[in-house]
């Protein structure tokens, strides 16, 4: 059972929940002749994931022995660094040190090992796997601890830690493809619990709260407020597996935020309630959603986030920002006065921090994290509306999820989705031959013109396509309108750059725009509110930001004229 009543928009999240992540086959395995095994080796193109697996005589690579289907590749190694060994091994995967995986992608072809077939066939070949490069470097003990439980030898794997081929390689199915999941993989999981059950010794925490906090700014606060109301506050990673657990398998409430830490409640009894708060609005972790399922979880989704980054599921790799939010307390019965002083002033530091230091988590998403973070910090010194630019409902059942828009460029084809504000294309030389526009809250309409031969498209509904790929065909102009109940908010404007160099001039709400026969290779569009509200009710946000701002730079806002926040003084 899944309880989405407590975030910002119940009605958008409920798609991602409605399915049954069950996958009733029988599993099997495959045969691979004189195939190589590829050692993990770590590459800018996919940073911490890295390549490696498994490629056949032919030099073809099987996909399913990535750590994740479409997360690892093939590369090619050099001939002469290629061992070479006529043993008949088992696969049993890629295995990196990142708890969340090793509890889900570490383990799912450990089923083959504890089967009657393997017993009676394979029993003397070897097994082999493919470390992540810095996998022994790590405190891998918990992982050790967790095959001792299910009676697996780990001192009988062997590393691959450079390509080798071999005469015969057996590659088990997988038994969890995040997020789904067989029966095998619940089997190994029931029989960690059973070891549990065996071995539970009492404790006094019947409601624990599993902290992570890398990244998360703001969780200390979440941690104190669950604390408040009688949940232990533990960090798994300064635990023994064997410790965690006997928490677990003890627990009547477990708490966290959705990520790798939640993962552990696969260890909870059947129907233990889980309060697992997202990391941002509308990102919900997707192996979670099978593990809620693994265990029958009575699931309780809370927003408590200032979702600077929320622009949709795919956008995962914060810094996150946690505060108490009146979803939160309203679930727990508590009234809610306001956002404490500090939940803003902590975030806007933080990313100010960002900006300064240029350090985003992950290199390859540098640039993209520090255009959002430029452009929020713009928005805030123009004295925009701050509950627009963080996505943030100035009451929370208003929530406002992003406008968002992706174009198909000549050569290299669709391009990443950007949010509203934001450059979608590439400034190079070359042209843009197609559009898409996305917008939950309402039906966005648009066409592309080609040329005075064929003219306008004929008009699309997003987020369908408008213009062409594949067919060299660059558009010369476009039009964006909002439907009837959109245009009564938004104003929608809309602009194209150009190959020499220069914007045209900003159009809105469905007027056609031109480039004058010079092609196009990049576009902005943004939503303007035509009214906001400015009751004391319900600006709260807002006005934090413009107290805090007035204090940090020179602007003459006079905070006299707006409606005063309204601040709760004690902290937790």
């Amino acid at each position: 059972m899944v309880n989405l009543d407590y975030l910002y928009n119940p009605e958008v999240a409920k798609p991602s929940f409605g399915k049954n992540y069950f996958v009733d086959k029988k599993l099997g395995f495959q045969i691979i002749e004189n195939g190589t095994i590829l050692s993990h080796k770590r590459l800018p193109e996919r940073d911490w994931w890295g390549f490696g697996g498994i490629v056949d005589s032919n030099g073809e690579f099987i996909k399913s022995s990535a750590l994740r289907d479409g997360y690892c590749k093939v590369y090619n190694p050099p001939l002469e660094s290629i061992q070479h060994n006529s043993e008949t091994v088992i696969y049993i995967g890629m295995f990196t040190y990142a708890w969340g995986h090793v509890i889900t992608d570490n383990i799912r072809r450990l089923w083959f090992l504890r089967s009657d077939y393997f017993k009676r066939e394979f029993k003397d070949c070897s097994i082999v796997y493919v470390p992540f490069e810095s996998f022994f470097q790590r405190d891998n003990r918990n992982f050790y601890r967790l095959l001792e439980i299910l009676e697996v030898d780990f001192d009988k794997f062997k590393p691959i830690t450079q390509p080798t081929q071999f005469d015969k390689i057996i590659l088990p199915d997988v038994s969890w493809n995040v997020p789904y999941f067989t029966k095998e993989f619940r089997e190994i999981i029931d029989c960690v619990k059973t070891f549990a059950l065996k071995n539970q010794m009492p404790t006094p925490s019947k409601k624990i709260y599993f902290g992570y906090k890398r990244y998360q700014v703001g969780e200390e606060k979440l941690a104190g407020y669950f604390n408040s109301k009688g949940y232990h506050v533990f960090y798994p990673e300064n635990l023994t597996f064997d410790a965690q657990l006997n928490l677990l398998i003890n627990v009547e409430s477990f708490a966290s935020t959705d990520g790798s830490c939640a993962h552990n409640s696969m260890f909870l009894r059947n129907g233990t309630e889980t309060i697992l708060i997202p990391r941002s609005a509308f990102r919900f972790t997707n192996a979670q959603k099978g593990v809620n399922q693994i265990y029958q979880a009575n699931a309780i989704y809370i927003d408590s986030t200032l979702s600077i980054f929320a622009v949709d599921s795919s956008v995962g790799q914060g810094p996150n920002f946690f505060l108490v939010s009146e979803q939160l307390k309203r679930f727990f019965g508590d009234k809610w006065n306001g956002y404490e002083e500090d939940d803003f002033k902590t975030s806007l530091q933080y990313i100010n921090n960002f900006i300064s230091k240029g350090y985003i988590v992950r290199p390859k998403s540098k640039e993209y994290y520090k255009s959002i973070l430029e452009d929020f910090m713009e928005q805030l010194k123009k004295r925009e509306n701050l509950i627009v630019s963080c996505n943030m409902p100035p009451r929370w059942e208003t929530f406002q999820p992003s406008l968002r828009y992706s174009t198909h460029v000549n050569k290299t084809g669709w391009g990443a989705w950007r949010i509203e504000n934001q450059v979608c294309g590439t400034l190079e030389q070359r042209d843009i031959q197609a559009i898409k526009v996305n917008y939950p809250n309402h039906k966005v309409y648009y066409s592309v013109y080609f040329n005075e031969e064929e003219g306008w498209s004929k008009e699309i509904l997003a987020p369908e396509m408008a213009g062409t790929t594949g067919k060299s065909k660059p558009i010369y102009g476009m039009r964006i309108r909002l439907d009837e109940a959109g245009a009564k908010e938004f104003d929608i404007l809309y602009r194209m750059h150009k190959f020499d160099g220069t914007w045209t001039p900003w159009a809105k709400n469905g007027e056609a725009l031109y480039s004058h026969e010079q092609k196009v290779n990049a576009i902005q569009i943004k939503l303007k509110p035509i009214k906001i509200q400015s009751d004391k009710k319900n600006l709260t946000t807002f006005d934090y930001a413009q107290t805090f701002l007035t204090k940090n730079d020179d602007a003459t806002y006079l905070q006299s004229q707006r409606p005063q926040i309204k601040i709760k003084k004690d902290v937790i």
